[in-house]
């Protein structure tokens, strides 16, 4: 098996080295990703809510990935592989390390923003909660395809348990929506998997060609919910529990991504995945606009965010390096918009765009973190989303791309500023005259993800050099100029749309398409709704300890 750990201004495969210390690192790694899953099974052992527990065995899940740095920056890479009826083979180098310390470490905030949201009914949220990060960071040390399956899997039954944490008959067609897409995705890759095993003998990724390859993609194209297959994520992320959105649309559907990203070091550009980003980022944004529920706002950003991801890792060298840096930024701003709307939504009640307003000074330290995320999204200078959106733009060679991404960049602005606007400006309802700030460890999390927000923008190449070997202007005046292009172009599309009444018609989206397709499988998810409705907690230490029985074989 071969990955690329560092990519070069002029190719993106780069020669690798052995660990020089294979037995601590590699039991580093794997005890990373064992630890949530020991402090879920604690957690459902002594049938208690479990969030200091979890709390903590995150963050020795994070010191845990923090500790093999030493080893990955002297340009070393880490394999290591567990036993059992099928071996289980786990890979870092720079590309994915950098990946994990973001991810780890937004768990435990995650975490700490769930002690005061989640108050009631909590037993059966944290155990699913820690499997569903546990199963995360093992897909994304996934060293082969079935491995990468298997942990994709995984993370796609847990993360339906928190779907459905609500309990209401919305969270759970949303719930088995996303749990039967996802499970359709993780099918397509096991099957570009055996095909791989039948041809070469082994499951390594560089080995995917032809129809394999077609499958795996489009398997990690639905986990990322990018457009068409979008249509359970709209669904999906609304419904979930705040801090659970920001797992989701933060963190899980990166796992798609990452899957195209490793697809994409070892392969050659392929056409159709620069049409299928286009299509996301324009429609993504666009329907985002029409939208009056604000986690549906966001959840249609993501979207449209994905095809700035899929753009860039669809081009040569330094375009992969700027799609996955900004597959990083995606992580930390989203996971603070939703973070934001759920300090909104906890204080308020509410979640209609047209009956909120006027409550910057009720939640002053809410509305600066928001804008902090918004700026952040929209790619302005000195936050993030610019550094990352920056490499992308200078990667492009076709002046049409450049005009699309311009555009979808203005309607990003657009789309933020009157998120803002009409949240936290204007005129405030009367019924939300006694409204409060969110609690103190609900605005923890969220001002330090600000602060990395910030921190990323001043300083970019602390991040983006553990992943390019070359050196990049960020300052230099044509991104400034780009950046400055969008912003015009914003304000023009929000006044417009403003003017026109365009963004009072009624929500609309795609979904309508495929409200056949769901109908036909309301029955068989009634059906299994009853396997599962019954007790969370015993559902899930069954399926523990069936991994744990295979373990042992």
């Amino acid at each position: 098996m071969h990955y690329p750990w560092h990519l070069t201004p002029d190719d993106i495969r780069y020669s690798r080295t052995g660990s020089k210390n294979p037995g601590r690192y590699c039991m580093n790694i794997i005890f990373a990703v064992l630890f949530p899953i020991i402090g879920a099974l604690i957690i459902l052992s002594v049938k208690k809510s479990g969030i200091y527990v979890s709390i903590f065995v995150s963050m020795i899940s994070f010191l845990t990935v923090l500790s093999v740095y030493p080893e990955i920056f002297n340009g070393e890479e880490i394999n290591s592989s567990i036993r059992m009826i099928f071996d289980l083979h786990f890979f870092v180098d720079r590309v994915n390390f950098v990946m994990l310390l973001f991810i780890s470490f937004l768990n435990i905030l995650i975490l700490v923003y769930s002690i005061k949201y989640i108050k009631k009914d909590n037993h059966g949220y944290y155990p699913s909660l820690l499997l569903a990060m546990g199963f995360t960071l093992g897909s994304f040390l996934s060293g082969d395809l079935l491995t990468f399956y298997i942990f994709f899997e995984m993370t796609t039954l847990f993360s339906f348990f928190l779907v459905m944490y609500r309990g209401t008959e919305r969270a759970r067609r949303a719930g088995f929506m996303y749990l039967i897409m996802c499970f359709m995705g993780g099918a397509l890759i096991l099957i570009s998997a055996f095909i791989v095993y039948l041809q070469e003998g082994n499951y390594d990724m560089e080995n995917l060609n032809g129809i394999s390859s077609l499958l795996f993609l489009l398997g990690c194209l639905i986990k990322a919910g990018a457009f068409p297959l979008h249509f359970w994520l709209p669904e999906a992320h609304p419904v979930a529990p705040s801090p659970i959105s920001a797992l989701l649309s933060g963190i899980i559907i990166k796992i798609g991504l990452y899957g195209i990203v490793r697809f994409f070091m070892t392969h050659e550009v392929i056409h159709w995945i620069t049409i299928i980003a286009i299509f996301s980022m324009v429609f993504g944004v666009i329907l985002a606009l029409f939208q009056n529920d604000i986690k549906r706002i966001l959840a249609y950003s993501s979207i449209s965010q994905i095809g700035y991801v899929l753009l860039g890792v669809n081009l040569p060298s330094m375009g992969i390096a700027g799609g996955t840096f900004h597959m990083i930024n995606h992580a930390v701003f989203k996971s603070l918009l939703f973070l934001c709307m759920g300090a909104v939504i906890y204080s308020t009640g509410e979640r209609n765009l047209k009956k909120l307003g006027g409550l910057y000074k009720k939640m002053p330290y809410t509305a600066i973190t928001c804008i902090i995320a918004s700026f952040a999204i929209s790619g302005i200078p000195l936050f993030n989303g610019f550094a990352s959106k920056a490499v992308i733009f200078d990667s492009l060679s076709s002046n049409i791309l450049k005009s699309i991404f311009l555009f979808t960049g203005g309607g990003t602005f657009a789309l933020f500023y009157k998120l803002n606007r009409d949240i936290f400006f204007g005129k405030l309802p009367d019924k939300l005259r006694s409204t409060e700030e969110a609690p103190k460890l609900m605005l923890f999390p969220m001002i330090i993800i600000s602060a990395i927000c910030v921190l990323i923008g001043v300083f970019p190449k602390t991040v983006f050099g553990t992943i390019y070997a070359g050196t990049f202007n960020f300052w230099s005046w044509n991104y400034l100029l780009e950046a400055f292009v969008s912003v015009i172009m914003g304000i023009f599309i929000f006044l417009y749309g403003e003017k026109a009444g365009i963004f009072d018609i009624k929500e609309y989206d795609t979904d309508r398409i495929y409200r056949r397709f769901t109908e036909i499988t309301c029955s068989f998810c009634e059906n299994i709704n009853k396997i599962v409705s019954t007790d969370l907690n015993i559902y899930v230490l069954c399926v523990l300890l069936f991994f744990i029985f295979l373990y042992f074989l």
